[in-house]
């Protein structure tokens, strides 16, 4: 059964050991941008990680090309950082500043003195945000940057002929149109004409570099999309089961995938000199998976409200022309009032869906009719 299905079956912790004596280590763009993120020390210790790797260290073209363009927006984002974060902060302090003087008397609240209690907490914040700026470490990061482009030296993949990026693009649309794994998840992705297609550019990558060199590879990355893992229940189970059958049938050799934290742990057992400093990176990334996962959702949180707001203004409209009432937008006569009655049916389900989701931050709108309301008056 294991060798007809060798993907459906777990690594055991001596199984994925044994990889590491024989393995090329692959990070994606993602892990090697941690090298600027972070502070000093965390950068130090990822830096004498990789360092201890060098000899069975390598990335594809597409790696190196997707660190390259995020690059700018990893530092240039941190530096702006201090700024936005100044305009933020005094945006919030104004406001409470405009309540306190809305108060034209209170029993226990001196607004005087809390307007001066706001007015040294914001001098003291800008005080501290410049004083960092001051000492942003660009001729550190840029160090950091160097000191990786030498670790990476004569590692790095060929880059890709026009011809095999038309045809991994006409793949990628078959792949993608079945959700064959990696990179359907990207499907999407509104950039350049072959940005949607990185990540299977870089899995013919994997396997073609396993297949010349006879060797099995271990890719880290911190990108948890399905299209990559295998999850079940919300547990990260491994690559694939698709994907390590089709590394094998590519290239005879066996593929493995850690989370970068995961793989930090384990890189600790056999390197003695990064020990010290695995806490520290491990609290480190951490924090920045949590800052990420609370962009994400506040993102998608926008989006959700985005949407409500669409599908609440059509019922409205469909309510309208159902009614007859004044000034609605579509047409009284002639309506095709089932076909309408139909769509308000569609709307109400997918409101409710929106709305009873404990886990999105959407409101109905205020003062505007819930839905039993809305299909009452249409009747």
């Amino acid at each position: 059964m294991r060798d007809k299905y060798p993907g459906w079956y777990p690594k055991s912790a001596a199984e994925a050991s044994a990889l590491w004596d024989n393995a090329i280590f692959v990070p994606d763009a993602n892990v090697l941008l941690h090298c600027l993120r972070h502070p000093a020390g965390v950068r130090e210790e990822l830096l004498r990680l990789f360092d201890a790797l060098k000899g069975s260290l390598w990335i594809p073209y597409q790696v190196g090309l997707e660190f390259h363009r995020n690059r700018l927006d990893v530092e240039l984002g941190a530096q702006d950082a201090y700024e936005a974060l100044i305009k933020d902060q005094e945006a919030v302090i104004e406001k409470a500043r405009e309540r306190l003087r809305q108060l034209r008397a209170h029993p226990t609240i001196s607004v005087a003195k809390e307007l001066a209690a706001l007015d040294m907490f914001a001098g003291d914040f800008r005080g501290r945000m410049i004083a960092a700026q001051a000492a942003h470490p660009v001729e550190e990061i840029a160090d950091a940057v160097a000191r990786l482009t030498q670790l990476l030296n004569g590692r790095i993949g060929d880059k890709w002929k026009p011809e095999q990026l038309a045809a991994v693009k006409k793949e990628g649309e078959d792949r993608y149109s079945k959700k064959i794994p990696p990179g359907y998840k990207d499907a999407k992705k509104d950039g350049g004409e072959f940005d949607k297609y990185g990540d299977l550019i870089i899995w013919k990558d994997l396997i073609a570099k396993a297949k010349s060199d006879k060797r099995p590879i271990i890719f880290i990355s911190d990108d948890a999309k399905e299209d990559w893992w295998w999850i079940h229940k919300g547990r990260k189970l491994g690559p694939r089961p698709e994907l390590i059958e089709e590394f094998r049938a590519g290239s005879d050799q066996d593929f493995h995938i850690y989370e970068f934290g995961q793989f930090l742990r384990f890189a600790a057992e056999r390197f003695p000199e990064i020990q010290a400093g695995v806490d520290q990176v491990e609290k480190s990334l951490l924090d920045d998976e949590r800052a990420r996962r609370r962009q994400s959702e506040v993102a998608e949180a926008i989006e959700t409200r985005a949407k409500v707001r669409e599908l609440e203004d059509e019922r409205d409209r469909i309510v309208a022309a159902l009614s007859g009432a004044p000034g609605a937008s579509m047409p009284v006569a002639p309506v095709d009032r089932g076909a309408l009655r139909t769509r308000l049916a569609e709307l109400t389900a997918e409101l409710e869906a929106h709305l009873q989701r404990p886990d999105e931050s959407v409101s109905a709108t205020p003062g505007g009719d819930d839905s039993a309301a809305a299909e009452e008056r249409a009747s």
